[in-house]
């Protein structure tokens, strides 16, 4: 009997620096194989993968549906990046709990702006992006 082979896992330095920043810089693969620009957002981290939301008319939602990676970055808007597998997901419990680690982790969403949340995933405000380690 052979063990499956173990899913991959973001780099433990990603991972050290994951759990103190307060932004990652993200971008797309576009249709002609060039990264697009690059931009920061708030996430969270939570069962071994990267989350954060966006709006569903996003270009890197739109991205994410044709199935493009993510680039991810922990130093900066210039690298280096590491490529990740994206997912949009519409699960309010997790929107709910990424909610509140938002606002543990960021003062305005404290306030209760830019905070995903069930309610703001079932009007179609956001959707959630889901990043996993690329194999």
């Amino acid at each position: 009997m052979s063990a499956e082979p173990a899913a991959p896992t973001f780099p433990a330095d990603v991972t050290a620096q994951l759990a103190t920043l307060k932004e990652i810089h993200v971008a797309t693969q576009r249709k002609d194989g060039a990264r697009s620009s690059v931009v920061p957002v708030w996430f969270a981290v939570a069962d071994s993968a990267i989350w954060f939301s966006t709006s569903p008319t996003s270009n890197k939602a739109k991205r994410i549906q044709q199935g493009s990676l993510m680039f991810v970055s922990v130093q900066g808007e210039n690298g280096p990046f590491i490529k990740t597998r994206a997912e949009l997901l519409k699960d309010g419990a997790m929107a709910d709990r990424l909610g509140t680690i938002y606002s543990d982790k960021y003062w305005i969403a404290w306030l209760g702006m830019f905070r995903p949340s069930r309610t703001r995933l079932e009007k179609g405000e956001i959707v959630l992006v889901k990043l996993t380690p690329a194999p």
